[in-house]
């Protein structure tokens, strides 16, 4: 298990996907959005700002042209240059000691400040765990701080998991001619560059827990993730990376209004987007709405593998098909302009290939859908 300490800006962690009305007197520029974290170095910080569009706020435009930096306490200033349009990225000298705030200057002239706020230490993830249901497979965490002192959290996940081509490829098409051959001639072996591959997501969701109400500040087999049953993630090997953020209380509000309001309706702005105010506010002209909450905290982090083998009866199978074509030019031409893909020989006579199977290529070629490179971790 590693430990950061990472500047999170908490704002737009799940997107929003319906159309809704903003109110008469919004902009005409849009609300300013600000995404991102703010990290220690040798961690890369990354923000991202863009605007929302007055008649489609379910769209975004980046602002770009704008001077970002981190101010310290100590009045330090440490600059954001912009990377790519309407990206900031730096490595950033940040003391978990002091105070920090985020200042924005746009290019029209506006100028935005977030308040001042201190790192918050985050306790470790006690452990990962999962329980088998008829469901699937759900996926729960337990934390919790022997000082009493966190109280509010958020978590998210970045999944990987290992898949197999449900059938091998031994053989291809023979460029310029309504024939096959062998991939690998000399041994028949398959092509294992599409046979196995790796595919990952992150959380969309905005996970947040509270021991706020309880005597003691402990998170207790916390579910957030399903693994629906006979899915193809746990085909073969899969691996879940979870991080942990403490939260201030004003923090943990912010985000939880966020999180009603896209799960209700998929608006950021449900029902009015005075209730997302956070702490980042133009200077000038306070009562403008500003999207964003910054919060800077320790960040703890854990890996969870489960293997196939460890979820008896998962029972995975693809809805994939192979068919069998007639090993002859005209048979071979019809297969090949369907985008079929061959695979291995079904039937011979002496040897002689009679028979070949086919598949779609998203059956045959696992890259379709994921890749080949062996991620890092990967044991």
């Amino acid at each position: 298990m590693r430990k950061f300490v990472y500047g999170i800006l908490l704002l737009l962690v799940a997107g929003c996907k319906e159309k809704f009305d903003l109110p008469t007197d919004s902009p005409e520029t849009g609300y300013l959005v600000i995404e991102g974290f703010i990290s220690p170095g040798p961690q890369t910080t990354k923000l991202e700002l863009s605007r929302t569009n007055k008649t489609n706020a379910a769209t975004k435009r980046t602002e770009q042209g704008a001077l970002v930096q981190v101010e310290g306490d100590d009045n330090s200033v440490q600059v954001l240059p912009e990377t790519f349009a309407g990206v900031y990225t730096t490595v950033l000298d940040i003391n978990n000691n002091k105070q920090y705030r985020l200042r924005i200057k746009t290019t029209d002239g506006k100028e935005y400040l977030s308040d001042y706020v201190g790192v918050k230490v985050t306790p470790p993830i006690d452990s990962i765990s999962w329980v088998r249901s008829a469901e699937g497979v759900r996926l729960q965490f337990n934390t919790h701080d022997p000082q009493n002192d966190t109280r509010y959290y958020l978590w998210d996940y970045h999944e990987t998991w290992e898949f197999h081509s449900a059938f091998k490829s031994f053989l291809r098409y023979t460029p310029g001619q309504n024939a096959i051959e062998y991939k690998d001639p000399i041994r028949g072996l398959p092509d294992s560059s599409i046979l196995i591959c790796w595919r990952s997501s992150i959380s969309t969701s905005i996970i947040l827990g509270s021991s706020a109400k309880l005597s003691s500040d402990v998170i207790s087999r916390q579910p957030f993730l399903l693994i629906p049953a006979r899915d193809r993630k746990l085909s073969e090997l899969y691996s879940i990376y979870v991080r942990q953020y403490g939260l201030t209380k004003e923090a943990y509000e912010f985000l939880e209004k966020m999180r009603k309001n896209t799960e209700g309706t998929g608006s950021i702005f449900d029902p009015q987007p005075s209730q997302l105010i956070g702490n980042i506010h133009n200077v000038s002209n306070p009562e403008e709405v500003v999207i964003g909450f910054i919060s800077i905290c320790t960040v703890e982090d854990k890996r969870l593998f489960i293997d196939n083998s460890e979820v008896p009866q998962w029972n995975y199978r693809s809805d994939c098909m192979e068919a069998r074509v007639l090993n002859t030019p005209d048979s071979i031409d019809v297969a090949q302009g369907s985008g079929l893909v061959p695979t291995d020989v079904l039937e011979t006579f002496g040897t002689a290939i009679i028979y070949f199977g086919v598949s779609s290529s998203d059956c045959v070629d696992c890259t379709r859908t994921g890749t080949n490179i062996k991620p890092s971790f990967w044991p």
